[in-house]
C-alpha cells in the first residue's frame, strides 16, 4: 500500500483533524480568558455602603478619647447635610481630609462614623487597590471610583494607606511609574472638585512623611488632623465604652486600668476588652472581673502565660531585675511609679513585665529624661550589683534606653551645642557627625546605669525585700512594692542628675557600657 493510500485512510486522519481542531478552540478559549483577566484588571469597584446611622451603628456616639477630632469632622458633617449657613459665608467644602497618627488609633472608624453620621454615601477603598503591574490601571480606577461618587453625591470617599498610592515622586525611580500615573490622576481628580460637587475625600496613612507635597497642598488636602494616642482621659472613655457592651463587675477601677496602659492605642484598649472577655468565659464565669482585665494587659505586652517552669536561679535573678525597676521608680523624682510588677513568664516575653502608672506628658526636662534612663537601665544594675554580670533579660530595655539616649542627643540637643540641619523622615534633626553622636549616646547610658548602681547600693535591703516578696508571690502592686521596702511618700529630695554627672569611683569598670 503506498503512502499516500496510507495517508486517505479515515483511521490516519481523523484523529490528526480533532487534534487541529481541539488545539484551535484551546487557543481561542485562552485568548478569551486573557482578554476577560485584563478587563477584570481595569474594572474596578469601591466598597460602597449607604452609610445611614440605623443602617451601620457607627456615629460618633461610638468614637471615645478623640473629642479634639471628632469637633473637626462634625463641620464637615454639618457642611454636608445642611450647607446653607457655610455658603452664606463664601465657605466651601473642604475637598481633602488627611487623616493621620499611628495604627489602631481609629481613623477608619472616624471616617465611618462621619459618613454615619451625615447619612451619605461612603466609598471605601485601600490605596494598594489602585496599584498594578499594567501602567495606566490605577488611573484608570482613581477615575471610576471618583465618577461614581460624583453621581451619588453627597459622598465620602475613604482611601485607606494613602501613602501607598501618593508617596513621593522620583525622577531616577523608572521602574515606579505607573505610581506616577496613579498620583497625577489622583491630584487631578482633586483639582477638578467644584464648590458644589459635595464629594470629601479622606486619607488616612501613619507615615505623612511619605507623601508628595503635591498631595498635600491646600486646595486637596484642605485638612490636614493628627490623631493621636488618647491621653489618660481618652483611654478611661475608650475602656468604658467597649465594656458597656458587656457584662463587667462593677469593681473594676477604670481610671486606674487607663493609667496603667500609657501609649496605647484605642485598638489596643478594645483588644484588651476583647482578651478579658475571653478569659471570663474560659473561667466559667458570668461577667468580666479586675482579674481578668489585669491578665488581659499582661497578655497584651507579654503575651500568654508561659507553662515553662522556671528554674530556682532563674526565677530570682528576673526578680531582682524587676525589682530594681521598682525600687527606682520609686525612689527618683520626675517619675511615676509603676503600678505593678511581675515575674510571671508568659510565650515570646520581651522582658518587659511593669505596667507604668505615668501620667501623660507632651514636655520632659533633661532631668526628668535621665530619671528615666536611669530607671530603664535599673534592671540591668541590679544584677550587676547582685550576681556580678548582666544577662539578657534586659534586651528590651536596652533597646529603650538606647533609644530614648539618641532621642537626646539628636533631637533634642541636651548634651552639647548644636545647629540645626533640617529634617529626616519628617523629625528635627541637629548637626552632629555619627560617630561622635554614638559617643555621647553611650556617655549617658552609662553615666545612668552607674547612677542606677549607686542608687541601689544605698538601698540593697529595700532592693532585697522586693525581690524577695516577688520571688513569693510573683506579681506585686505599687503599693506592696512601697510597703515592702519601707517606703511611705519617700523620693530622693536632691537632684538625682547630680549623682548622674558626679560619677563615683567606687563602681570603676563594672558599668557595661564603657565609653
Amino acid at each position: 500500500m503506498s503512502l499516500l493510500d496510507t495517508a486517505l485512510r479515515p483511521a490516519f486522519w481523523i484523529p490528526s483533524l480533532l487534534i487541529l481542531v481541539g488545539a484551535y478552540f484551546a487557543v481561542r478559549l485562552s485568548n478569551k480568558k486573557a482578554m476577560e483577566g485584563f478587563k477584570s484588571i481595569n474594572s474596578f469597584k469601591a466598597d460602597k455602603t449607604k452609610t445611614t446611622p440605623h443602617e451601620t451603628g457607627v456615629t460618633f456616639a461610638d468614637v471615645a478619647g478623640l473629642d479634639e477630632v471628632i469637633a473637626e469632622l462634625r463641620e464637615v458633617k454639618d457642611f454636608l447635610t445642611d450647607p446653607t449657613r457655610f455658603q452664606n459665608l463664601g465657605a466651601q467644602l473642604p475637598h481633602g481630609l488627611l487623616l493621620y497618627g499611628p495604627s489602631g488609633s481609629g481613623k477608619t472608624l472616624l471616617a465611618r462614623a462621619l459618613a454615619g453620621e451625615g447619612g451619605v454615601p461612603f466609598y471605601s477603598v485601600s490605596a494598594a487597590s489602585f496599584v498594578e503591574v499594567y501602567v495606566g490601571v490605577g488611573a484608570s480606577r482613581v477615575r471610576q471610583l471618583f465618577d461614581e461618587a460624583k453621581k451619588n453625591a453627597p459622598a465620602i470617599v475613604f482611601i485607606d494607606e494613602l501613602d501607598a498610592v501618593g508617596r513621593r515622586r522620583n525622577s531616577e525611580a523608572a521602574g515606579e511609574r505607573e505610581y506616577d500615573h496613579t498620583l497625577n490622576q489622583l491630584l487631578v481628580e482633586l483639582d477638578g472638585f467644584s464648590a458644589d460637587s459635595g464629594v470629601v475625600l479622606i486619607g488616612a496613612t501613619n507615615r505623612p512623611e511619605m507623601i508628595d507635597g503635591a498631595l498635600l497642598r491646600p486646595g486637596r488636602f484642605d485638612r490636614r488632623i493628627h490623631v493621636s494616642g488618647p491621653d489618660v482621659l481618652g483611654r478611661e472613655q475608650i475602656l468604658r465604652l467597649h465594656a458597656a457592651k458587656r457584662p463587667c463587675s462593677g469593681s473594676i477601677d477604670w481610671a486606674s486600668v487607663a493609667k496603667r496602659t500609657v501609649g496605647l492605642t484605642g485598638a489596643e484598649l478594645a483588644n484588651i476588652i476583647n482578651e478579658a472577655s475571653f478569659l471570663a468565659a474560659r473561667r466559667q464565669r458570668d461577667y468580666i472581673g479586675s482579674e481578668e482585665v489585669d491578665e488581659a494587659m499582661d497578655r497584651a505586652v507579654s503575651g500568654p502565660r508561659s507553662g515553662r517552669a522556671m528554674g530556682d536561679e532563674e526565677k530570682r535573678l528576673i526578680a531582682y531585675h524587676e525589682a530594681g525597676h521598682a525600687l527606682l521608680s520609686l525612689l527618683l523624682k520626675g517619675v511615676k511609679p509603676v503600678a505593678r510588677v511581675s515575674i510571671v513568664g508568659r510565650i515570646g516575653d520581651s522582658g518587659r513585665s511593669m505596667w507604668s502608672s505615668a501620667e501623660d506628658g507632651q514636655v520632659m526636662t533633661r532631668r526628668e529624661l535621665m530619671a528615666k534612663l536611669m530607671v530603664l537601665l535599673a534592671g540591668v544594675a541590679s544584677e550587676l550589683y547582685t550576681f556580678g554580670e548582666p544577662s539578657t533579660r534586659a534586651e528590651d530595655d536596652l533597646r529603650e534606653a538606647s533609644a530614648l539616649a539618641r532621642k537626646m542627643v539628636e533631637r533634642w540637643a541636651m548634651t552639647g551645642k548644636y545647629e540645626f540641619s533640617g529634617t529626616d523622615n519628617g523629625r528635627d534633626l541637629f548637626s552632629r557627625p555619627d560617630e561622635a553622636s554614638g559617643l555621647e549616646v553611650r556617655k549617658l547610658m552609662k553615666r545612668a546605669e552607674q547612677a542606677s548602681m549607686t542608687i541601689i547600693q544605698d538601698n540593697s535591703q529595700r532592693l532585697r525585700a522586693v525581690a524577695e516578696g516577688l520571688i513569693e508571690r510573683e506579681t506585686l502592686s505599687v503599693d506592696e512594692v512601697a510597703r515592702l521596702a519601707g517606703l511611705a511618700d519617700l523620693r530622693i529630695e536632691e537632684s538625682e542628675f547630680a549623682a548622674v554627672t558626679n560619677l563615683t569611683e567606687r563602681l570603676g569598670d563594672r558599668s557595661s557600657f564603657s565609653a
